[in-house]
């Protein structure tokens, strides 16, 4: 019987004890692992053999994290090794970017062998039919990443659906009364209810006589009224809605 060979991984990082840490993490688990010390050499060791998955830091010297991003839509016109961002602690502004150039998630500064491990281990099982990269020379639907969105909200997948709606926030989102309605609804699965009326808000601006939006607005105002609501927390497609009972105490 033919061996299996390993899933690899390139690490790509400047600061040797990161690398050692995430190398160490990640041989553990049987992965074939090997590192770049900045973007140069990651791109150099990526077009000799491609790695089913990068680790990317995006603060680095001679060529930074968006640098490898940018060339690498070139260097792979179709089929790219998912990227997982190294990003430093409070820096979502600069994973946002990075979500937008390509990379498929992202793990803020100290990471936990355990969190990163996961967050490998779940990008390498997606199935290559459910990858949605959003660069523009490859872009499947945007309403077919709105569908997934919804998708993971209806199975409380929410950090699928918080990594899609930040890879999906382009110019196309900014007058689309579903991506805010939906965005609103991510904000209300972590109990920022200032954010969530913000964003059914922008919804219904976008479009006046979007019924999930107003909805979904009706049924806060209940909440903050009555703390219940009869109303579901509509996804804005056909598919059965999400119910949540009560309005937590927290209320920002």
């Amino acid at each position: 019987m033919k061996a299996i060979k390993p899933e690899s991984i390139l690490i790509t990082d400047d600061e040797s004890n990161i690398r050692m840490m995430v190398r160490t993490a990640l041989e553990s688990e049987g992965y074939d692992v090997r590192e770049a010390c900045n973007g140069r050499e990651a791109l150099s060791s990526m077009t000799h053999s491609p790695p089913d998955l990068l680790v990317l830091d995006l603060n680095m010297p001679e060529l930074d994290g968006m640098a490898v991003l940018e060339q690498m839509k070139t260097l792979f016109s179709i089929k790219r090794p998912r990227v997982i961002i190294l990003t430093a602690y409070g820096s979502i502004p600069a994973a946002v970017k990075a979500m937008q150039l390509g990379a498929a998630d992202f793990v803020e500064k100290p990471v936990t062998p355990a969190e990163l491990r996961h967050t490998v281990r779940s990008l390498l099982d997606e199935p290559e039919e459910d990858r949605v990269y959003l660069a523009p020379e490859i872009l499947d639907s945007y309403e077919r990443v709105l569908a997934r969105i919804r998708k993971s909200l209806r199975l409380a997948d929410i950090t699928s659906a918080e990594t899609l709606l930040m890879k999906a926030a382009d110019r196309r989102s900014q007058h689309s009364a579903e991506y805010f309605n939906l965005l609103g609804v991510l904000y209300e699965t972590q109990h920022n209810w200032r954010l969530a009326r913000k964003c059914y808000g922008k919804s219904i601006d976008a479009d006046k006589n979007y019924s999930p939006a107003q909805s979904n607005m009706r049924r806060l105002q209940e909440l903050q009224t009555h703390g219940h609501s009869s109303y579901a927390v509509t996804l804005g497609d056909e598919a059965q809605d999400v119910m949540f009972a009560k309005m937590p105490e927290s209320n920002n």
